[in-house]
């Protein structure tokens, strides 16, 4: 056998004493220790006895007495287990705000001891637990707190008066259990509470920062429903010996659930006694929906993750709140804001400011689903003032600050557009610019756009100091007085530097295009017709109904139109009843026009039916072009003329003209009478007298003027599309003509040439 088999058989014979011998020292050790258990239990029990009510209970009462100087109240101590303790009955009354009630009352508070250094007459309590607490905070109407001024250290020394023994006492952690804070202002009658606090403070230590847990869950009432809001986390508090005045709180990482997923916190805060704060919180993404408590769930937004910091103090015995920085970001907008919260005014107050850096209109629809219709792009910044005031909230100033912004904004259709938009007294008072930009109404353009409006007390204001309409420079003003009222008027002055009457009518049914849609119950004008008059029937059917007082004064470099053109035109109108049909149109009308000329008579004879009739004068003396006086043939092609205007008075779509002439080097002319433009007839008297070019010819008594120049005069009436023709006698054609140039018109046109000089801009 070798000697390594020699020791396993050994072994193995030694091995059932070895295994006797240590069950039996398990056993010696489990009973000397089932002993020693018993003896000290025995010895807990008599200590109780002794020392229970006549000690434990005192020491723990005079003690809490003396640092939170009011009255404490303890019914009766059980023994929970060999150190653990149950006090029952626990009261701390109030002797400040409603004296003889409790400030501090709890179904039961354990207090679990440590057992050892009771022999050394130290009471060490390793943790005390109010079960079910309920602190009851009241502010006095004189502004006065019952909160005690707790006072002692983390230990202290007492001497029990009944046996003269002294005990050090010390407290190391603290825990409460499902607790109720209540707080009463009897100055101004409010009440609020905070539900299933649970906190829990790790060897608390009041001069130092100590670690404590917590949750809690706090109970609103809005718009009749109840809202729960739970609170969980975890900081470091410094309770700086109750020297409210360095009171510390550290990082306190706190999840609020408030949504489907928590608002993560963090706050720090200091001096209880006028509370500085930084608070830093991280909201998910959200949606109406989840607003259910203020019935937001039909409201069609989202909010995405945001980040919250906010920097302030409370003041005036906790009635001011002052924000001293907030930073919102979100996305790609980062808001900055201050302000403050007054409760110490009934009702409270409210003062903040927040602006923005700018951030990007496209896809804002993601999170506000309407703003999809307006088709936004381009950069925009906010600010703005909220304030609350008399117990109602207001907008005194918001400011929109644009960059190139493009949009739908209800059929006017902008591309590129800077400028700024202010809102003031609760977007009752409106003001906006542009500084360049694009703006195009069904087909009409505004480019390189330079206004400015403003919306104050009822009334519209609208300044364009230059702008490119349709490639044609232009300045316009416009103001509307009780613009939702039907007895609204409207003022307007335009300067263009080429102004076509017939497409200005076409930029008007532009604008009534986009406009009508938007006006609840919007005028349904007739399809565009065509033929004879087309032009007065679709002019007088399209008239906006918005308009109905209408007055101004129109002025440009030059005019064209069909029939004629000219240099410097000038024109003022002030009308009413300006509708669709223009059946009660009322008003007067002036015009003037220099250094023109009238186009292509022939031609335009022979298109109107109208024309046709009030040229054949002309057309007729063509044909006598052979007497050699003049060449009428020029004047039914282009004839220039020094001077036109007319002046014409409307009485319900009836048109009387109160003068009317033309000078120039070849013809001259005045008219006189009346045109009905509803029912489309007129009875007007055409005085005209030519310029010699030979002597050799000769020319009827009736073709002449008394001066011998060859002269016109003839009437024309009955209907647009028949009309009739009178030839009447030429003699007195000069001496009319004359009169008319000498009778001018009401006015200089001083308005319109004021306007243009000067530099208009809306209020701000």
């Amino acid at each position: 056998m070798t000697t390594k088999a020699k020791k396993t058989s050994w072994i193995k014979k030694l091995y059932p004493s070895f295994k006797a011998f240590f069950l039996m020292g398990l056993r010696l050790l489990l009973f000397f220790s089932m002993l020693l258990l018993l003896l000290f239990s025995a010895a807990w029990l008599f200590y109780v006895k002794s020392y229970n009510s006549q000690h434990v209970s005192e020491v723990i009462a005079q003690e809490l007495q003396k640092r939170l100087q009011r009255p404490v109240v303890i019914d009766s101590i059980d023994v929970k287990f060999i150190n653990e303790l149950e006090l029952k009955g626990f009261r701390v009354l109030d002797t400040e705000g409603i004296p003889g009630q409790d400030l501090l009352s709890a179904d039961s508070v354990t207090v679990r001891l440590k057992l050892l250094p009771l022999l050394d007459q130290q009471l060490i309590i390793d943790e005390v637990s109010l079960n079910a607490p309920r602190f009851n905070i009241i502010r006095r109407a004189d502004g006065v707190y019952n909160i005690p001024p707790i006072k002692g250290s983390q230990s202290t020394v007492y001497t029990s008066a009944s046996s003269g023994k002294k005990f050090t006492v010390s407290v190391e952690d603290w825990t409460l259990k499902d607790g109720v804070f209540s707080y009463k202002d009897l100055g101004l009658g409010v009440t609020h509470a905070i539900y299933g606090v649970n906190m829990h403070f790790e060897r608390l230590r009041l001069d130092e920062l100590s670690r404590f847990t917590m949750d809690m869950v706090l109970r609103n009432e809005w718009g009749g429903g109840m809202s729960d809001m739970e609170i969980s986390g975890t900081g470091h508090v410094n309770f700086a010996g109750f020297d409210w005045a360095n009171f510390a709180l550290r990082s306190l990482r706190a999840k609020v659930y408030l949504f489907q997923k928590p608002v993560d916190i963090t706050l720090d805060l200091d001096n209880l006694r006028t509370p500085f704060f930084n608070i830093k919180a991280q909201v998910p993404a959200f949606e109406g929906k989840d607003l259910s408590v203020f019935n937001l769930e039909k409201t069609p937004f989202s909010i995405p993750k945001s980040t919250i910091t906010a920097k302030g103090v409370l003041s005036k015995n906790y009635s001011l709140l002052k924000v001293n920085q907030l930073t919102v970001s979100a996305s790609d907008v980062k808001a900055e804001g201050k302000g403050q919260l007054d409760f110490s005014n009934e009702p409270y107050t409210a003062d903040f400011t927040v602006s923005t850096q700018p951030f990007a209109l496209k896809g804002k629809n993601k999170y506000y689903a309407p703003l999809g219709r307006y088709k936004l792009t381009g950069d925009a910044s906010l600010q703005a003032q909220l304030v609350r005031q008399e117990g109602k909230y207001a907008w005194p100033l918001v400011t929109v600050d644009l960059d190139k912004v493009s949009g739908d904004i209800y059929g006017f259709l902008a591309e590129n557009v800077t400028g700024q938009f202010r809102a003031k007294k609760d977007f009752s008072d409106l003001y906006g610019e542009t500084k360049d930009g694009k703006l195009t109404v069904h087909n009409s353009v505004f480019e390189k756009l330079n206004l400015s409006a403003s919306w104050r007390g009822g009334n519209l204001y609208g300044y364009i100091a230059s702008t490119e309409l349709n490639g044609v420079p232009l300045k316009m003003s416009v103001s509307v007085s009780n613009l939702k009222s039907p007895r609204r008027r409207v003022r307007t002055a335009m300067h263009w530097q080429h102004f076509n009457p017939m497409d200005f009518i076409s930029i008007v049914q532009d604008f009534t295009t986009v406009i009508s849609p938007l006006v609840p119950g919007g005028t349904h004008y007739p399809k565009e017709v065509t033929g004879d008059l087309a032009w007065l029937r679709n002019f007088r059917n399209r008239l906006p109904n918005f308009m109905s007082n209408f007055a101004g004064n129109i002025s440009a470099d030059t005019f064209s139109s069909p029939v004629l053109s000219g240099n410097k035109f000038d024109g003022e109108f002030e009308l009413t009843g300006l509708r669709a049909g223009m059946k009660r149109l009322s008003g007067k009308v002036q015009a003037r026009l220099e250094g023109g000329v009238i186009h292509q008579m022939e031609k335009w004879a022979e298109e109107q039916q109208a024309l046709n009739i009030t040229f054949q004068p002309f057309i007729i003396m063509h044909r006598m072009e052979q007497a050699g006086s003049f060449k009428v043939g020029k004047v039914l092609k282009d004839v220039p003329f020094d001077d036109m205007a007319v002046s014409g008075t409307f009485e319900k779509g009836k048109m009387d003209i109160n003068n009317a002439y033309t000078v120039g080097p070849s013809i001259s002319a005045t008219v006189s009478g009346w045109v009905d433009w509803v029912v489309e007839n007129f009875d007007i008297i055409v005085w005209t007298m030519f310029s010699n070019t030979s002597r050799s010819g000769a020319l009827a008594e009736n073709l002449t003027d008394e001066s011998g120049n060859p002269a016109l005069a003839f009437r024309i009436s009955s209907s647009m599309l028949k009309p009739k023709v009178d030839m009447l006698r030429a003699k007195k054609t000069g001496e009319t003509i004359r009169a008319a140039q000498e009778k001018g018109l009401d006015t200089d046109f001083k308005a319109g040439q004021e306007f243009y000089q000067g530099d208009y801009h809306a209020k701000k």
